[in-house]
C-alpha cells in the first residue's frame, strides 16, 4: 500500500525551473504519521515460553498501550538531463514518541540491555529523531554497438523475479537487505517495498526485441533490519544488533554479491521467461551462535550462497500469472546455536534447497458491490535436498538430539514447507466528492511444515489484516487497520512455535500526504 500511496502523490511534487530546457529537476516530499495500540493483554504462555526468551519484549507494552506514535518524512530529488542521464537522491527522517525516553521492561530473568537502558541502535532506529540517506545514484542510457543499455551506479535496490509477497522463497531472496521491521508492521508488503538501497552497479541491456540481459555487482554488504530484542515485535529478547548483554560482535558478510538475469519474450508465447544466477552473502543471521571460547552469542552471516532460478509470467484469460523455481547451494539451514564451534567458523548447518513460488492477480471492474477490486494470491514452497555442512547443528529429526518428542512444536525442521497468502482490495470511487474508499484485506498462513532454511517459516503462523482506507484529492490518505496473529503453541509444555506474536494483535491509524 505504501508504494501505491507514494506513487499517487507524485503529481504534487515540485518541478524546479533550472532555466535550461534539457534539464529537469523534481522534488517530492512525503509525510506520514502512524499510531498503533496493543489490543491483547500479555500472554503468560509467551512470557514463560523458551525459558523466558520473549518476556522482556512482550512486557514492553501493556494492553491498550500506544506501541508506536511515529512521524516519518521521505524527501526525494530527481535530476534528469534530456531524459537520458540523471541522478536521484532520497532521504528519510523519523521520530517515535512511544520509544522516546523509554527503557526496556524489567523482568525476572534480567535485561538484555546494559543497565536496562536501550542501546544506541534502538534509540536511533526506534525513538529518533534520526534519519538516513536511501537512494543516492546516477544513471544513464547508452547504445554501445547499437544495443540500448540502462546503467545505474550508487546506492539503490534491485529486485528480480515474479514474487508478490516478500522474498523468503523467491529468486530475489537476499538480493538487497530488507527492512523486516517494515514487513512486520505492514503484512503483505512486497520485496520492492521493504528493500533497502545498497551501493552497487546494475545494468539492463536490450539484446534484441525478445531478449533483455540484466546484471548487478554490489560494492557493500548490509544485514536485514529486524525487530530488536525488547521491542514490541521482537522475535527474541536477545537479538540482534540492539541487545548488548551476553552478545559478542557479529560475523558479517562481505561485499561482492553479483547476479545475471536473462529475460525472453518469444513471439510464440504471450508472456516472459526468465533465467537467473546469483552469488551472495546472507542478509539474515544464524542469530544466536554460542561462541564456545567466550560464552557469548554471536550473529553469524553465511557467505557464498549460489542461487539458480527460472521464472515465467503470462496473462491467461485476464489472469496475470507468475511462477518461479529456484535451487540454492550452500544455503544456511535452521540450526542450533549450541553446536557452534571454531572448526565450523561458528556457523550453523548448510545445505541445498529447492524453492518455488506461484501467484496470480485478478482485477475486477464495476459490480453491484464495488466499483473495482484487485485479488492477489500466492503459494510458496521450500524443500530440503541435502545437508552439506555441519549436519550436527541442523535442527531436525535424525540430526539433532533436541528434536525428539514434539519436534515440530519445538521448531525442528521438516523436509517440506508450504505457505499461502491472499490479498483482496475492493474500491469505491467518489463516495464523496474527490474521496475514494478502499477496504484492503490480507491473510497469510504457513500451511504445513517448518522450513528447512534459517528463518524460513514455522507451521501454523497466521497473519490477518483488515482495514479501511480513504483517499482525498489524490494527495491525502488515511488508513485504519487491525492486525491479528495466530500460531501453534502448547500451554502444558510452555512452547510457542515461531515468533511470539500470539498476543500481539494491534490497531493502527496512518495519515499520509505528499507535496
Amino acid at each position: 500500500m505504501a508504494t501505491a500511496l507514494l506513487a499517487a502523490g507524485q503529481a504534487y511534487g515540485f518541478d524546479i525551473d533550472l532555466g535550461e530546457s534539457d534539464f529537469h529537476l523534481r522534488w517530492d516530499n512525503t509525510v506520514r504519521y502512524n499510531w498503533g495500540m496493543r489490543l491483547q493483554k500479555q500472554s503468560h504462555l509467551v512470557n514463560r515460553a523458551g525459558g523466558g526468551a520473549f518476556d522482556q519484549s512482550n512486557a514492553a507494552f501493556d494492553r491498550y498501550d500506544t506501541i508506536t506514535n511515529r512521524l516519518d518524512l521521505l524527501s526525494e530529488v530527481d535530476l534528469n538531463y534530456q531524459n537520458k542521464y540523471g541522478a536521484r537522491l532520497s532521504a528519510a527522517a523519523w521520530y517515535d514518541q512511544a520509544y522516546d525516553g523509554k527503557d526496556p521492561a524489567r523482568v525476572p530473568g534480567g535485561s538484555s540491555y546494559a543497565d536496562n537502558h536501550y542501546s544506541d541502535v534502538v534509540k536511533r532506529y526506534y525513538a529518533g529523531p534520526s534519519g538516513e540517506f536511501l537512494d543516492a545514484y546516477v544513471y544513464g542510457r547508452f547504445e554501445p554497438a547499437g544495443l540500448p543499455m540502462d546503467i545505474r551506479a550508487g546506492q539503490h535496490a534491485v529486485i528480480w523475479g515474479e514474487a508478490l509477497f516478500g522474498s523468503t522463497n523467491a529468486i530475489s531472496y537476499a538480493q538487497a537487505p530488507s527492512d523486516l521491521r517494515k514487513t512486520t508492521a505492514n503484512p503483505g508488503a512486497s520485496a520492492k517495498e521493504t528493500a533497502l538501497p545498497i551501493n552497487q552497479v546494475s545494468t539492463m541491456v536490450q539484446l534484441n526485441d525478445q531478449f533483455v540481459l540484466a546484471a548487478q555487482y554490489l560494492f557493500d554488504w548490509k544485514p536485514n533490519r529486524i525487530a530488536e530484542g525488547g521491542t514490541y515485535f521482537a522475535g527474541s529478547d536477545s537479538i540482534l544488533e540492539g541487545p548488548n548483554v551476553g552478545r559478542g560482535k557479529s560475523i558479517d558478510g562481505d561485499s561482492g554479491d553479483y547476479g545475471l538475469s536473462l529475460r525472453w519474450r518469444p513471439d510464440w508465447f504471450d508472456g516472459t521467461l526468465g533465467a537467473y544466477y546469483r552469488r551472495f552473502d546472507e542478509k539474515s543471521a544464524w542469530a544466536s551462535q554460542i561462541d564456545a571460547s567466550t560464552g557469548l552469542a554471536r550473529a553469524v552471516y553465511a557467505k557464498d550462497i549460489d542461487l539458480y532460478g527460472l521464472s515465467v509470467s503470462s496473462n491467461i484469460g485476464g489472469l496475470s500469472v507468475g511462477a518461479e523455481l529456484s535451487y540454492r547451494e550452500n544455503m544456511p539451514l535452521n540450526s542450533s546455536g549450541a553446536a557452534a564451534d571454531q572448526a565450523h567458523r561458528l556457523e550453523g548447518a548448510r545445505g541445498s534447497t529447492w524453492h518455488a513460488v506461484l501467484n496470480a492477480v485478478q482485477t475486477y471492474g464495476d459490480t453491484a458491490v464495488f466499483d473495482s477490486a484487485s485479488l492477489s494470491g500466492e503459494l510458496s514452497w521450500a524443500r530440503l535436498d541435502k545437508v552439506t555442512d555441519n549436519a550436527a547443528a541442523y535442527r531436525a529429526k535424525g540430526y539433532n538430539a533436541g528434536c525428539g518428542e514434539d519436534a515440530r512444536l519445538r521448531g525442528c525442521s521438516d523436509d517440506d514447507f508450504y505457505s499461502a497468502s491472499l490479498s483482496f482490495t475492493p474500491v469505491w470511487t467518489q463516495v464523496f466528492p474527490s474521496i475514494d474508499l478502499k477496504l484492503p484485506m490480507f491473510l497469510s498462513r504457513n500451511l504445513s511444515g517448518n522450513a528447512p532454511t534459517n528463518g524460513g517459516g514455522s507451521e501454523g503462523l497466521t497473519t490477518a489484516k483488515i482495514g479501511i482506507s480513504a483517499e482525498a484529492y489524490a494527495v491525502h490518505f488515511i488508513d485504519l487497520a487491525v492486525t491479528y496473529y495466530d500460531q501453534k503453541h502448547s500451554d502444558s509444555r510452555n512452547l510457542v512455535l515461531g515468533p511470539p506474536y500470539l498476543d500481539k494483535a494491534w490497531v493502527s491509524l496512518t495519515y499520509q500526504t505528499t507535496f
